[in-house]
């Protein structure tokens, strides 16, 4: 049975790192049914690890979410709080936990990615086609 409107949706993380390709400002988000729809979307942003990684994805029952930030440095802070679906989009709600106190981190910047599968039993048909990804710190 799929999840109601607005309400939370499972995930698990698939696997996150370095990414490449173009730099962006933005937190991008993509959602992918398919192989050929991941492949479609963003494959220019995956490195030899991360092609690795979306080839172990069963469509048949998952779909992929994939974001993609500049989060260099600061990427083990950043945590995904909730993903919700609202009509043909996902809301992926990402926070920014502080360092702990004492702790010193680089300041370098490059960008990331994460992995994340959502059961497609969880997801009301169509399935989401994009997602919206926010960052709000703790």
């Amino acid at each position: 049975m799929a999840a109601p409107a607005g309400a939370a949706i499972h995930w698990r993380l698939l696997a996150d790192g370095l990414s490449s390709g173009n730099a962006s400002s933005a937190t991008l988000g993509y959602v992918a049914v398919s192989r050929a729809s991941a492949t479609k979307q963003f494959s220019g942003r995956l490195t030899a690890s991360a092609r690795s990684s979306l080839a172990r994805v069963d469509f048949s029952r998952d779909a992929l979410v994939a974001i993609f930030g500049e989060f260099g440095c600061r990427d083990p802070q950043i945590v995904v709080s909730s993903i919700v679906q609202q009509g043909a989009r996902l809301t992926v709600k990402l926070v920014e936990q502080p360092l702990e106190q004492g702790t010193v981190a680089c300041m370098a910047i490059f960008p990331t990615y994460r992995f994340l599968l959502v059961a497609k039993m969880e997801l009301r048909k169509p399935y989401p086609t994009g997602a919206t990804v926010t960052l709000a710190r703790a």
